[in-house]
């Protein structure tokens, strides 16, 4: 990324343990651009619900992932936007999103996960870094 400067960065997070990694990364790439940042967490709805429908659970949860965010930027003295998203699947709003905000840059957190024995990205990830039209920064959490 020599000679890449981000001016706007969003950091998709849900609440698992490397958000507040993305968030502090997207933090210190912006201030040292005086880039803005916008952290979005998706509440997915399911098919047999009509969009909008959310259960206040849900809604509290993705409010708390995404106050948690906001306040490991205070931390680092950055503002950041943040927005909560209703969709049937998290990929396709989160590209939408960086489409409409004109994002020149996403910072995704990943869980180590494994899957019959294989590491596995889950479906949100690869379907950002397949789809997004800028540049993506991804990093996982070392293995156990």
């Amino acid at each position: 990324m020599q000679g890449f400067v981000p001016l706007r960065i969003i950091v998709p997070i849900n609440g698992c343990a490397t958000d507040d990694e993305a968030v502090r990364l997207a933090c210190r790439l912006a201030k040292r651009a005086r880039a803005k940042v916008n952290v979005v967490t998706v509440l997915e709805i399911k098919r047999s619900l009509a969009l909008g429908t959310v259960q206040e659970p849900d809604t509290q949860r993705a409010e708390a992932v995404l106050d948690r965010a906001e306040k490991v930027a205070r931390e680092l003295d950055v503002t950041v936007e943040a927005e909560l998203l209703q969709a049937r699947e998290a990929g396709p709003a989160i590209v939408d999103e960086i489409a409409e905000w004109k994002a020149d840059l996403v910072v995704i957190g990943l869980q180590y996960r494994e899957r019959f024995d294989e590491f596995y990205m889950g479906k949100t990830a690869p379907y950002i870094l397949r789809e997004a039209p800028c540049r993506a920064l991804l990093f996982r959490e070392p293995r156990e």
